[in-house]
């Protein structure tokens, strides 16, 4: 059985600061459908970031950071990507962590681990082409 992963966004603090994205699976495709949702989360360690999944999360409920914002669908997924989906998050972030170590802090955030992964899942043939210039045409601030 496939399931569905979806980029999700949650309203900003201001018109100037960043949503937060995470990304989100699905078994259904309706708004009430619970998620497993895949975020990059602040670590205890200063200026890094860690990844966390969050299960049995309705795919439209709000965040800590702000209002659900909105979603697109990325593509179906097979149970390969599924099971590998944890791992994809974990480089992200690891990715995440060392460009901000090299250009600064919060020079890349969650909108970078986001297009990490589908890149990686694109290129793999494992999402379908086009998925990652929907997520790159999502809102991304305020």
């Amino acid at each position: 059985m496939g399931a569905y992963l979806w980029l999700v966004w949650y309203e900003a603090a201001s018109k100037l600061s960043p949503k937060h994205w995470t990304l989100a699976v699905t078994y259904e495709a309706h708004d009430r459908a619970y998620a497993t949702v895949y975020e990059l989360a602040r670590s205890t360690y200063a200026g890094q970031y860690q990844s966390r999944v969050i299960r049995r999360v309705h795919l439209t409920s709000n965040h800590p950071s702000g209002a659900y914002g909105g979603r697109i669908l990325l593509g179906e997924i097979n149970d390969n990507v599924l099971c590998s989906l944890e791992a994809y998050s974990d480089t992200a972030a690891e990715l995440v962590n060392s460009q901000n170590r090299k250009r600064g802090q919060d020079s890349s955030n969650c909108h970078d681990w986001a297009l990490i992964i589908v890149r990686s899942l694109e290129d793999a043939m494992l999402l379908p082409q086009g998925s990652l210039a929907r997520l790159e045409k999502c809102p991304r601030v305020g």
